[in-house]
């Protein structure tokens, strides 16, 4: 697996180039607690580009926040596209890594010796050679798991009856060992594929979604409470769940990945002698995200 100094963007080795986005927030990235991940529930480079998009008109307001909240508290504002640009970058080097295997030319070779194994099987079920129930409980399905499954089943079945079937079939020993390594192989890469969840790139690309959301977040409680009055906080700042059902004022929790909750949707929670919620108010608004 590459590591992040040897990943390239647009052919250039960042280590050769200056400075990316995602070298610069690297450190910041590795030091988020690992129980505070956010889970990505919705489609990274989406995500990144509404952020990419809001971020300069809502730096068209930086110096008003830094007048009402300070500079410390206004810094999320001017922070937004490089977070992003690290997120994209994140995003790009794990579909990288997890794209490197690919699974249809082995998920071809196990599907033609299903074939090919059912057609012997269903002739010498015929013969009376082979018991009736074989084939019927194969899956007969698609996908990686089920094309596997039928291969073992069925060259368990053909072993198991080696003594009635070896000469009366075209099948040879060395085919069922083919067939079964074959199948073996495509569970085992299909398997490695999916606990793609504890790589280091999708470690990256989780720490850096977590960054993202929670510094937009933060900006777009700050946009809200500005902006109360003229009601235009969500065409300055949409969220990621624009379009999405709502359920009680939160965005819904129908993930394009994995289950989690969202960033915030609505507006905070008004404050006593103010218009609109307090930006540094902790209630509904700041837990939205919920920890992955």
């Amino acid at each position: 697996m590459p590591s992040l100094d040897a990943m390239s963007i647009d052919g250039a080795p960042i280590h050769d180039a200056a400075p990316q986005p995602l070298d610069l927030v690297r450190d910041e990235l590795m030091a988020l607690d690992p129980r505070t991940l956010l889970s990505l529930n919705v489609d990274m480079t989406s995500a990144a580009l509404v952020v990419i998009g809001a971020a300069p008109e809502i730096r068209k307001h930086e110096d008003e926040l830094v007048r009402l909240v300070g500079e410390e508290m206004a810094r999320p504002v001017e922070r937004l596209e490089l977070l992003a640009r690290a997120a994209l970058q994140a995003h790009a080097w794990h579909r990288a890594i997890e794209s490197g295997a690919d699974l249809a030319p082995l998920l071809a070779r196990v599907t033609q010796c299903r074939e090919l194994l059912r057609a012997e099987v269903r002739s010498l079920v015929a013969r009376e050679l082979l018991p009736s129930g074989v084939a019927s409980e194969l899956t007969n399905g698609q996908g990686y798991k089920n094309a596997s499954f039928d291969v073992l089943q069925l060259v368990a079945a053909l072993r198991e009856s080696w003594g009635a079937v070896h000469g009366r079939t075209g099948l040879r020993a060395q085919d069922l060992a083919e067939a079964e390594a074959a199948a073996n192989q495509l569970v085992t890469t299909v398997g490695l594929r999916d606990q793609g969840a504890r790589s280091p790139s999708a470690d990256l690309r989780q720490r850096a979604y977590t960054l993202l959301a929670e510094t937009y977040d933060d900006a777009r409680r700050l946009i809200s409470f500005l902006r109360w009055k003229q009601g235009d906080a969500d065409r300055i700042a949409p969220s990621f769940f624009q379009g999405r059902s709502r359920r009680r004022g939160r965005p819904a929790q129908s993930p394009t990945e994995t289950a989690a909750a969202a960033p915030a949707e609505s507006a905070p929670t008004a404050a006593p002698g103010m218009p609109g919620g307090s930006p540094f108010a902790v209630g509904d608004a700041a837990g939205e995200h919920g920890a992955g």
